[in-house]
């Protein structure tokens, strides 16, 4: 077991569904690729607050078996980390082809850039969604660092230097950032306050991606080369448990309800389902080729898994463990994101330079 050094608290950034909010998203019937050009949004213009429901009577929205694309969206040279905002109305996008996040207003398309050091790769948003944190790093493996931008200045805040390869960020319970080191077989984890390191935590080969449950108890770590995932007690900062899973696992997600984790097992084109709790194997899945990113559905029915090498996108119903569609996408498809209303999913083309998007629900 490896002991962390810092505590966690009110969770956010994390690859599960949030609570339904007010939609922006463009509506119902697909529409021709559009080109994004400049945001017209002034700097420094507060983002609308998400519609909430104080009684906390509203359900979230039923998803689709399969998911209907509306449009792909033209952006950047290799766009690959996508993000959300909170109010459902700002695409923020990692384009790995330049030394650009892009800012991408859902409604209008019309897109800007911010400008960061070296080429930016996987984001991370904060709960208030006030701030966006970037994982970069060069082909060479130097350039490692993380960008803090300003989202509502549109401004870089600061550039944090990390260890070799960070990958896909994430944002703990109580606002700290932990992030995944490729290759350093580590978590390292940054103060939201300070943007300093506050601790790091040793895992097996190579960590990829970091979740945590809903009540921000337990994280989770994708440790790519090892073919293990890593359960860490977020409250004593303890490794509780390495354990095998398939070969190659690279991204994770967790159900809304926190009882099932759900992995993509990139070099053996499976997912695979476990009890969030005992670890227990429940499902596992052929989808298609080279399973890079999921993300599950915000009634916690579906999970939707990015192939990179098929082009496509496998839905699988979680109750069944059975894949139930599987949807075309742009070019080698990366990372996707759900809207925080579940209204609108977004998959980021490597190759295609498009986001493709996608009605999840009835509406």
């Amino acid at each position: 077991m490896v002991l962390l050094l810092i505590a966690g608290g009110a969770f956010a950034g994390v690859r599960f569904a949030r609570d339904r909010a007010e939609t922006a998203a463009a509506p119902g019937d697909p529409a021709p690729t559009v080109t994004a050009t400049e945001d017209e949004q002034p700097a420094g213009e507060e983002p609308t607050a998400p519609a909430t429901d104080p009684a906390g009577t509203q359900s979230p929205v039923a998803s689709l078996a399969k998911p209907v694309v509306l449009e792909q969206i033209k952006l950047g040279r290799e766009p690959e980390g996508v993000a959300v905002s909170p109010d459902n109305r700002t695409l923020y996008v990692a384009d790995q082809g330049s030394k650009d996040v892009h800012f991408v207003d859902v409604r209008s398309q019309k897109s800007s850039a911010i400008k960061v050091p070296n080429t930016p790769r996987f984001l991370a948003l904060s709960a208030d969604g006030k701030r966006l944190y970037v994982s970069l790093f060069e082909d060479n493996f130097t350039g490692n660092g993380m960008a803090v931008i300003d989202t509502v200045n549109r401004s870089l805040v600061k550039t944090i230097r990390t260890g070799p390869r960070p990958f896909e960020p994430a944002v703990a319970p109580d606002g700290k950032v932990w992030v995944p080191i490729h290759n350093g077989a580590r978590v390292e984890i940054y103060d939201d306050q300070s943007l300093t390191e506050a601790a790091r935590i040793s895992v097996p080969p190579n960590p990829h991606w970091i979740v945590f449950t809903p009540d921000g108890k337990t994280a989770f770590t994708a440790n790519h080369e090892s073919s293990q995932l890593s359960v860490v007690n977020v409250a004593d900062r303890l490794v509780l448990k390495n354990f095998k899973v398939g070969k190659s696992p690279h991204a994770l997600a967790v159900t809304p309800d926190g009882a099932q984790l759900v992995v993509t097992n990139y070099d053996l084109d499976t997912v695979e389902v476990y009890d969030s709790g005992d670890q227990r194997l429940v499902h596992k899945i052929k989808v298609g080729k080279e399973p890079q990113a999921v993300m599950i559905s915000s009634d916690g029915k579906h999970a939707y898994i990015v192939n990179e090498g098929s082009d496509s996108l496998s839905v699988i119903d979680l109750g069944t463990g059975k894949v139930v569609s599987t949807v075309d996408v742009g070019d080698s498809p990366r990372v996707n994101a759900l809207s925080p209303d579940g209204l609108r999913l977004y998959v980021t083309d490597g190759r295609g330079k498009t986001v493709t998007v996608l009605r999840t629900t009835k509406e």
